[in-house]
């Protein structure tokens, strides 16, 4: 049985997440330990089909990347990543900087968003980080399609923030994708 001491919360930092018991997703959300429950079997098969996808581009990407933020305490680990230019130093870490992934995509988990259009969008854009997908339930055929939002990242105003260029089913994305490599 794993055993997790909660004293040892209160110097938790981003690389203390990979001693902590294997089956869950750990983030540190400035300071504070937050766990993810398992995700549904929808939410599954939409990371798998967008993982699939970006695969198909030739992309180096990987499901359940660590995102370590700009400060000792804080990190996410969104549902898929795009990997770029990872620096040999930190090339076997388990967060990486913001700077690492030119691509972030989050699947919203069940009926109710846990952040993906707030929170996450927001610290995702303090990180630099320049594209940032959210995959959330088509409004038709919810059990075998997903809407996904595609963002961009822009700079000036109060702060950095993501702007939606597209929205659009997956399976409309997929059909673009076997297009352009036919």
């Amino acid at each position: 049985m794993n055993v997790l001491h909660l004293s040892e919360l209160e110097t938790l930092d981003v690389d203390d997440l990979v001693r902590l018991p294997r089956g869950y997703r750990y983030e540190l959300h400035d300071g504070a330990l937050v766990i993810a429950p398992r995700p549904s079997p929808w939410h599954r098969g939409m990371v798998q089909r967008v993982l699939t996808l970006l695969l198909g581009d030739g992309l180096e990407a990987f499901a359940g990347p660590g995102v370590r933020g700009t400060r000792p305490r804080d990190s996410r680990i969104p549902d898929l990543g795009v990997f770029s230019g990872v620096p040999a130093a930190v090339a076997d870490c388990s967060h990486l900087p913001g700077s690492a992934y030119p691509l972030i995509v989050e699947v919203v988990s069940g009926p109710w968003p846990n952040g993906e259009y707030t929170g996450r969008a927001h610290w995702y854009a303090e990180q630099g980080i320049p594209e940032y997908w959210i995959v959330d339930r088509a409004p038709v055929r919810s059990h075998d399609d997903a809407q996904v939002h595609q963002h961009r990242l822009a700079l000036g105003g109060p702060g950095p923030a993501y702007l939606r260029e597209r929205s659009l089913l997956l399976s409309d994305l997929e059909a673009e994708h076997r297009a352009k490599t036919a």
